[in-house]
């Protein structure tokens, strides 16, 4: 009898222990890369005199650098004349995590390369100071990941985001039992 006191004692508290544990869960590029692309689908427009089109994500994370870096395909629309070019664009950014609003928000944006058609070299100044603005308008504060309820919820206990560490594939978020 006293054995299996003991015994169902230790069950307990060790389930206990298992309920109050840390929870991890990994983002990978793949699911970064489809929310940047669901919110660049519209093109974006800049002084009115051009249109941007930024398809095809690709995202990278540098855990050394502590930076996701992302390029995308770029068609630059010249609005009073229609003219197009194309060209690659390469971003990177620091990633916070928002606790207010359970997100993972894309912060200091810089633009790291722009290439252009041939055709619009002797424009890559310019660009360039268009790309940084864009940068700094449309993608800095960009959420790039809002943690779901059942990410926040293990059986009857709810979590908080505690931490986010970036490896080179993907983000590792740890969850702690909320208070």
């Amino acid at each position: 009898m006293k054995a299996t006191v003991v015994i169902t004692f230790l069950l307990c508290w060790l389930a206990g222990c298992v309920t109050l544990a840390d929870r991890t869960y990994n983002i990978t590029a793949s699911q970064v890369q489809q929310k940047i692309n669901d919110k660049l689908q519209a093109p974006i427009s800049l002084l009115k005199v051009f249109r941007v089109n930024l398809t095809n994500s690709l995202v990278v994370f540098d855990s050394k650098a502590g930076r996701m870096q992302t390029s995308f395909d770029v068609n630059l629309t010249h609005l009073p004349t229609n003219k197009i070019v194309a060209g690659k664009l390469v971003v990177s950014g620091e990633l916070g995590l928002d606790l207010a609003n359970n997100t993972i928000v894309l912060n200091e944006v810089e633009v790291e390369q722009l290439s252009l058609d041939a055709s619009a070299s002797k424009y890559a100044d310019f660009a360039h100071g268009l790309a940084q603005n864009l940068a700094t308008e449309k993608l800095n504060g960009m959420v790039l990941y809002t943690m779901k309820p059942e990410d926040l919820k293990f059986g009857a206990r709810r979590y908080q985001p505690k931490n986010m560490q970036m490896t080179d594939r993907g983000l590792q978020m740890t969850f702690s039992p909320a208070q």
